[in-house]
């Protein structure tokens, strides 16, 4: 048999020795001959090359690691592939899968497609995994034209799972001491707050992970996408441990939040009234104030300030956190009360408050003077003879009084001034401009273009005075935009709510001026058009 003669056989695999008779195909192999690099690999090509239809590499594999020298069987004689069955063979292989239809037109020849054919088109094509032989068999047995089947599909990668954080310990975004009679803090009785203790575990987190490699139909890897990973929210008096998988308390106190991340927060507990056994209190932490503020006293913290009783004409001062005034303040119009972030009160006159964020009064206030970006009261809450200037909204109960008051509610807000200050930077940038312009169209009359180096200084400047005059333009149109926004400024809608208003309430709105004298009820009051509008609610 000539399948393997000297012309068809590579010249590196001349040491496997075939015979092939009617019973079967044997091999034999020489130990003395076996080369050192020697491949399946390549054996396997040789044969697809020949177009061998049958061949067991695994048998082929066995026999040469024996080296026994024998004749051993590998199978059943070797077939031929018939290369004209390749038209009606159609294979589409992707990494992900193969796709096999038998052309109809095959019923026009003599030809019968097998399943050795469709295994030997795949093995040419170097598919080796996820080969489904079922279906394989079941379209070529069945006689199936034109019909598509998946014959070989991959194993898909499976994608990492995402790190986890795990809160060990519950976290109240508001969390406060709970106070004993004695004035200090008891960690073992939580009044809306979770005590800690130093080393304590806070959250753990489980690492992602990287996922598992699929198989592509060629046996490659298929890359998965590994889990997305999460750091530890590692706040003020934490520390992240074992390898970052555990956020721990580096010393006692109570947990809060800072954003994303987890905080351990320490008290200052005064037991009494801050006044003259005290001193005024300042601490770079919370304060707990349990007794009274007295008059002409301070009491300024970075953090959070709670004080439990009265508070009279002194100062209180937040200044990264939030003050909660639980008893009321007679601030004797002497009061400064400021927080970085909230203050929440129950009844306050004749003080002076700022507040970065929100101010809140749950019942009344009086005879205050109030910057805050929004002002929020219940709709039972009441504020008379007040000054309000506010940045964002403005929600409250009642405005005034039987008595008739003044109230004042001031919109403040800095976009007219961030347009006029760009107004004037546009302005100083058009003079510069109109400046640079003017050069130029000098330097181009002055430039002749007899030489090629004096027509290359002309073109660089014409390209220079373009593009001077396409700024001059854009700035131009965004100067006539800015100061239509500073006459007619965007509108605003329902600035203030108020479900009772009696007189006197004046609002001021980006410099317009109007009062309300009458009584009023479920009051919206908007910036819209230009002017100040009042609406229902």
């Amino acid at each position: 048999m000539k399948l393997f003669d000297n012309a068809n056989m590579d010249e590196s695999l001349k040491w496997l020795i075939w015979k092939i008779s009617p019973e079967g195909t044997y091999l034999a192999v020489l130990p003395e001959f076996i080369p050192e690099n020697w491949d399946i690999k390549e054996i396997k090509k040789t044969l697809l090359k020949n177009k061998i239809l049958n061949f067991d590499i695994a048998k082929i594999e066995a026999v040469i690691k024996d080296a026994s020298g024998q004749v051993e069987k590998i199978g059943p004689p070797f077939e031929l592939f018939e290369e004209n069955k390749r038209r009606y063979l159609h294979l589409q292989v992707t990494p992900m899968q193969v796709r096999f239809s038998i052309d109809p037109s095959i019923l026009k020849t003599d030809y019968m497609v097998t399943e050795a054919d469709v295994l030997f088109s795949l093995a040419e094509k170097g598919v080796v995994h996820g080969i489904d032989y079922d279906t394989v068999k079941k379209a070529v047995s069945r006689g199936i034209y034109g019909q598509e089947f998946i014959i070989a599909s991959a194993t898909p990668p499976i994608a990492g799972e995402d790190a986890v954080i795990t809160e060990v310990l519950s976290i109240d975004p508001d969390v406060k001491p709970y106070v004993k009679e004695d004035g200090t803090v008891d960690y073992r009785k939580l009044d809306n707050i979770k005590q800690i203790k130093q080393g304590e575990v806070i959250c753990t987190r489980t690492p992602p992970t990287p996922g598992t490699p699929g198989v592509s139909v060629y046996g490659t890897t298929l890359s998965p996408t590994p889990g997305e990973d999460y750091a530890l929210p590692t706040g003020v008096n934490t520390k992240a441990i074992d390898n970052e998988t555990k956020l721990i308390a580096t010393t006692d106190g109570f947990l809060y939040r800072q954003d994303r991340d987890i905080c351990v927060g320490n008290v200052y507990v005064v037991q009494g009234d801050v006044d003259f056994k005290t001193g005024n209190i300042e601490y770079s932490g919370d304060v707990v104030v349990r007794g009274n503020v007295n008059a002409d006293f301070s009491v300024t913290a970075d953090g959070n300030i709670s004080i439990e009783g009265f508070v009279e004409a002194a100062n209180i001062t937040s200044k990264k956190g939030s003050i909660f005034l639980k008893g009321s303040v007679f601030g004797q119009n002497k009061a400064n009360i400021v927080a970085e972030k909230n203050i929440t009160a129950d009844n306050i006159q004749d003080s002076k408050i700022k507040v970065g964020k929100i101010f809140k009064a749950w019942k009344r206030v009086y005879g205050c003077y109030i910057e805050a970006e929004n002002l929020e009261m219940p709709l039972d809450s009441q504020i008379i003879s007040s000054s309000v200037y506010f940045k964002g909204h403005v929600r409250c109960g009642r405005i005034g009084g039987k008595v008739e008051s003044v109230s004042e509610f001031v919109y403040v807000n800095d976009e007219k001034k961030q347009f006029k200050e760009e107004l004037q930077s546009s302005n100083e940038l058009l003079k510069k401009l109109d400046d640079a312009i003017n050069a130029l169209q000098s330097k181009l009359l002055a430039t002749p273009s007899t030489t090629p180096e004096l027509k290359n200084q002309r073109q660089l400047l014409e390209s220079q005075l373009a593009s001077c005059n396409t700024s001059k333009e854009q700035l131009t149109s965004r100067r006539e935009k800015l100061l239509n926004l500073i006459e007619l400024m965007p509108d605003k809608d329902a600035l203030i709510s108020a479900y009772t208003i009696y007189p006197v309430l004046k609002v001021s709105i980006f410099g317009l001026n109007k009062e309300y004298k009458q009584d009023l009820s479920n009051l919206a009051i908007s910036w819209r058009g230009g002017t100040i509008k009042m609406e229902s609610i």
